[in-house]
């Protein structure tokens, strides 16, 4: 039973109770305040008993830690059951908590009484097995005075640190813990121990690499050597044959290659798996880092080459043209310079577009951004990663407005907004800020409402000014996911109502919905059709992707409304969504008035004496509103209303990057394109932007031993002019990774000499960098062959030993069901002790009782409610005799008689005095009671 109950550690000290009323009885004072004494006194022997609150009594505490790593995927599908088996044993007062483990631990679930977590938010970690970590984790889930046991499923292919440390901890906290073993078939074991290749390789040289196989008996296994260039293209075998395994002695294969392609070439090996007890150790992956030179990547439109191609093969560039599409940082490592041709952000997506600002400010790459109705704001890069390396920003100012506008924002708070994402945020958060963003680019003129949607739309901000644009803000960021789905019918039923009543110019209603969890779409068709009769567009921001159940329905609902769908495959993109679709339809970042640009000084210093014409630059059909930030260089303006910036240049990082803001090739107006500097001003900028020093400032290079990685950075002590005055850092840049990149500290060894050791998690290639005298000094491409958890384990105790001994070490037990999972003592409770508090109590009653005595401080009497009680007959014919002998001046003796009233007087000295005599009375009962009450008062 779980309660709360009061207890004392010494029960035999209230014995002390007698003697010290007795005490109190004895010597105690009879003046004022003498009671807040015996109160003192009575507390102070409680207190000697130390009485303890305890509650949470009963009951028991089950955490299960369930391994969901690569190599558990098998079993993965059984733990489910196995979570309801135990959940379905907790009785009265029993919890269970959830712990998940893959690459690091989480609480799937804190201890409850009676929920259950959904593996399916959880899906399989494809990495290693961090069982220290889990164990960890999962014994900070006990609170004191509670009782339990941790119920472990794993094949105890452990990786990181030791988990007997983490059991240790268990053990002396009193918590057994119980192995669930997911055993292997005893087969043998062939392994690639490792993929050998070059750190680093210029395009068109030739190298020789190894592979190292390893097996724990003698036996015969075919293997392959495959490479594949760039990702998503078509594999080429490279080698293949039979290998010799001899027990225990490595065995090396070696093979050459020749790659055709500059960037990142991975590079695949297979070993046969039939009956192999670790099949993971049988496929190993590296990756080759070839550096392209001086190349020149253009992506735009289908892939042909245009203009902008043109004009810089003209110029005596390596360029290659590709269609605009998803990016990869393993695109850019063999180009110096990247060409964006009016490619929307979206295009990109939100992995590229994280790829494009590491590979500039980190690994010394260049872009050059080229303008357009689909290029900068209009395109979608204002608050996106490629905006912070660019020399301008497209926040969006008064000069940007177009009419009043009223915009009302539905989002989708039902379950599925609730699951975390990178950050240790959920995808409600990011969609709390893409209406955040919204808000921020719209101003004081205009309208905005929002309201949160699950079953029903619930206001968050009624349609309103945008005055207080901080107070809207806070009150958005408050939405939380309330589970259930979302009914699209009522999002644009309640977001429409609030526009029908606005009288801007722009009526704009943008939804925000999970593209696989649009429910209840109802006569939405009607709904949207009254809108655009009305004058209000309508919008789709979707999280998800085109491929999606609702997809295909969030994007009729855009269409009949008039308005576009932007698909949000990665949720760290949603803000920049938002902040788009409030940039369309808001205000204006395309400025259409013809306007003739303006050289500014310093243009020939940064791109070439001889690079272009002072004068008779030409006049543009347009150009994008934008702002030069501090540091950048302006090399040309478009001094139109309101005046702009049309090319500017700056440096950020190790790179540079360049904006053009003007549309490089457009062939309804062949002005610029005619203009005899357009081939030199196209030159100029992707020279300037690649341009590199003829030497690096040192080298960089690593060494790995399983898992851990010792990278060096070695400086040329003949440039040391150019060495930095403090310890550089160095970047681990990873691709298809969304947000700030790793970073350590380098730790100095000698002079011009620094070394960083740290751990590889995944098979996924890093590329270290460090940043010197604005130069990035990049290292060679850093992965695992595989999963760290299917290492061979040759030498080292097997996954069912290392369950074991945990089991041992903790006085748990190995289980093969999962029967009494709450077979534990009960709790005891926590407990608090009260000793302290009375003691406190005590010292006060008698300060109190000082107080009284010595200070004479009134103490407010309390006056007691008379009770008038009704004698018996017999009663009441003794006190009326008592009271007539009274009355007649006679007092009774011990023996019956009567004496004289005054000598009754001296002799008892408690009488009061004697009252005067009274003249006679007719009714003498009467006198007697009167007299009676008289006495009270005495």
């Amino acid at each position: 039973m779980m309660g709360t109950t009061l207890g004392f550690v010494l029960p035999a000290a209230l014995a002390l109770a007698a003697p010290a009323l007795f005490a109190w009885w004895r010597w105690g004072r009879p003046a004022g305040g003498r009671w807040f004494g015996l109160s003192a006194l009575v507390l102070l022997v409680l207190a000697a008993a130390q009485p303890e609150l305890a509650w949470g009594r009963g009951g028991s505490d089950v955490v299960l830690v369930l391994d969901r790593s690569a190599s558990m995927a098998a079993a993965c599908g059984r733990q489910e059951e196995l979570l309801h088996l135990i959940g379905d044993q907790r009785r009265a007062g029993d919890r269970m908590a959830v712990v998940m483990v893959g690459e690091g631990a989480c609480v799937a679930q804190g201890p409850q009484h009676t929920d259950l977590p959904s593996l399916a938010d959880h899906p399989l970690v494809d990495g290693a097995s961090d069982l220290a970590a889990a164990l960890e984790q999962a014994g900070a889930l006990f609170a004191p005075g509670r009782t339990g046991r941790v119920i472990l499923h794993s094949d105890g292919e452990a990786t990181g640190a030791d988990p007997r440390r983490a059991a240790a901890r268990l053990a002396l906290a009193g918590i057994p813990l119980d192995a669930l073993t997911e055993r292997r078939a005893p087969l043998p074991d062939a392994a690639i121990l490792d993929l050998e290749l070059p750190q680093e390789l210029r395009l068109g040289e030739s190298f020789l690499a190894a592979v190292r196989f390893l097996g724990d008996r003698d036996e015969h296994r075919a293997y392959r050597i495959l490479r594949a260039a760039q990702p998503g293209a078509a594999e080429r075998v490279l080698a293949s044959g039979e290998v010799t395994l001899t027990a225990g002695h490595p065995v090396s294969v070696t093979f050459a290659d020749r790659p055709v392609r500059a960037g990142l070439a991975t590079y695949r090996v297979e070993l046969d798996e039939r009956e192999d007890r670790q099949p993971l150790n049988n496929r190993a992956t590296g990756s080759l880092r070839i550096d392209g030179g001086e190349r020149v990547l253009v992506m735009g439109g289908d892939g042909a080459p245009g203009n902008v191609a043109r004009a810089l093969e003209s110029a005596g560039m390596v360029v290659t043209c590709r269609a605009e599409g998803p990016l990869r940082l393993d695109d850019l490592l063999g180009i110096s310079v990247l060409v964006l041709e009016q490619v929307p952000a979206d295009r990109l997506g939100a992995p590229g577009l994280e790829a494009i600002a590491r590979w500039v400010e980190h690994l010394g790459g260049g872009l050059v951004l080229t303008g357009g109705r689909r290029g900068f704001g209009c395109g979608g890069y204002h608050k996106s990663p490629v905006e912070r390396v660019l020399p301008v920003t497209m926040e969006l100012r008064d000069e940007h407005r177009k009419l009043a506008v009223a915009m009302a924002i539905s989002l989708d708070r039902s379950g599925s907004m609730g699951v975390p994402v990178a950050g240790g945020r959920t995808k409600m958060d990011l969609a709390d800020e893409g209406a955040v963003a919204a808000i921020e680019l719209l101003g004081p003129h205009d309208l905005v409402a929002v309201h949160a949607v699950d079953s029903e739309p619930h206001v968050i901000v009624p349609l309103q000014s945008v005055n207080d644009a901080k107070g809207l803000v806070g009150r958005v960021l408050g939405v939380h996911s309330e589970g259930g789905g979302i009914y699209v019918y009522q999002a644009l039923l309640g977001a429409g109502k609030e526009l029908l009543a606005a009288k801007t110019g722009t009526r704009h209603l943008v939804l925000f919905a999970d593209a696989n969890d649009a429910e209840e779409p109802g006569d939405y068709k009607r709904l949207v059709a009254d809108y655009v009769a009305a004058g209000i567009t309508v919008s789709v921001v979707a999280m998800g992707s085109p491929k999606d159940s609702d997809a295909a329905f969030l994007e009729d609902v855009a269409r009949r409304g008039n308005g576009r769908i932007a698909f949000a495959e990665t949720p760290e993109d949603i803000p920049r969504m938002f902040a788009q679709e409030t940039v369309l339809v808001a205000r204006s970042s395309w400025i259409g008035d013809p306007v003739a640009l303006k050289p500014q000084p310093g243009l020939a210093l940064a791109l070439g004496g001889d690079a272009l014409p002072a004068e008779g630059w030409p006049t543009v059909p347009g150009y994008n509103l934008t702002y030069a930030r501090d540091r950048a260089q302006v090399l040309a303006l478009a001094p139109g209303d309101p005046v702009a910036p049309a090319v500017a240049v700056w440096r950020i990082g190790s790179g540079r990057s360049a904006a053009l803001c003007l549309n490089a090739d457009d062939p309804q107006d062949p002005r610029l394109l005619a203009w005899g500097g357009y081939g030199k001003l196209l030159a100029g900028l992707v020279r300037w932007t690649g341009g590199r020093d003829s030497a690096t400032p040192g080298t960089l290079s690593a060494e790995r031993s399983g898992r851990q990685v010792t990278v060096h950075l070695e400086l040329d002590p003949a440039q040391r002019a150019r060495w930095p005055e403090k310890t550089p850092e160095l970047v681990l840049a990873q691709s298809g990774e969304v947000g700030e990149p790793r970073r350590l500290a380098l730790d100095a060894v000698d002079v011009g000499r620094y070394e960083a050791t740290f751990a590889l998690a995944s098979d996924q290639a890093l590329l270290p960098a460090v940043t010197i005298d604005g130069s990035a000094i990049v290292g060679p491409a850093l992965s695992l062959p595989y999963s760290p958890e299917a290492e061979p384990r040759w030498g080292r105790a097997t996954g069912a030993e290392v369950m074991a001994g945990l089991a041992r070490d903790t006085g748990g037990k190995v289980r093969s069901d999962t029967l009494d999972a709450f077979a534990n003592p009960p709790s005891p409770g926590e407990r608090t002790g009260a000793a302290t508090a009375l003691v406190i109590a005590a010292l006060v009653l008698a300060l109190m009782e000082i107080a009284v005595r010595r200070l004479q401080v009134g103490v407010p009497r309390v006056r007691l409610p008379r009770w008038k009680v009704k004698l018996p007959r017999f009663a009441r014919r003794k006190a009326a005799t008592s009271m007539a002998d009274s009355a007649s001046g006679a007092s009774p003796t011990a023996q019956g008689a009567t004496i004289p009233a005054s000598t009754a007087a001296l002799t008892s000295p408690s009488t009061p005095p004697p009252t005067p005599a009274l003249p006679p009375s007719g009714d003498g009962l009467h006198e007697a009671l009167r007299q009676m009450r008289d006495k009270r008062k005495y």
